[in-house]
């Protein structure tokens, strides 16, 4: 049976030998994750977090489609604990999708569109690129690194971005709670 190390002993190697299997399980970890998580506003992140603790998990040989099992098992703890933490939950209700019964009625269209002209408001006052981060990820639903490519910035000061507008969202639109 084929036995794989992460990393492979060489460091070009290593970087040969994790990057194949980056490329190989990323699209079950999202899939995973999404499944999971219910929203594409974390799945980078977990999964992220995934293949980084396969990393450090270096040295430590897994055979063949151990290396699947150990990642999916991962992403899904990693989703778990996400799904208990307080700041998903403060992010859940942020995401709130009205039910058809929430759309009836003239006062329930105007709370709805005092709301969003509240929220263009507040993009409004951002810096360029981080209102376009914003909009490449909420409208476009691209992942931090495809972002991070249009853009020309790396993945991580993406995250950074989206993190920030998330909480300037959050705090200035709590009295719509």
């Amino acid at each position: 049976m084929h036995t794989t190390t992460l990393p492979a002993t060489a460091p070009h190697d290593e970087d040969r030998a994790f990057a194949a299997i980056v490329n190989r399980h990323t699209g079950l970890l999202q899939t995973t994750a999404r499944r999971l998580l219910g929203c594409n506003a974390d799945v980078d992140d977990v999964v992220q977090e995934t293949f980084l603790a396969a990393w450090t998990h270096s040295g430590r040989p897994l055979e063949g489609d151990a290396i699947r099992g150990w990642l999916v098992t991962t992403v899904r703890r990693r989703c778990y604990d996400r799904l208990r933490s307080a700041a998903y939950r403060k992010r859940a209700d942020l995401e709130y999708e009205p039910t058809a019964s929430d759309h009836q009625g003239p006062y329930a269209v105007a709370q709805r569109r005092a709301l969003v002209v509240d929220a263009h408001r507040i993009l409004a006052t951002l810096p360029d690129l981080q209102r376009r981060c914003w909009e490449l990820r909420q409208i476009d639903h691209l992942s931090y690194a495809a972002i991070g490519t249009e853009l020309g910035i790396p993945s991580t000061t993406v995250r950074g971005m989206l993190v920030r507008t998330r909480a300037l969202l959050v705090g200035e639109l709590s009295g719509w709670r």
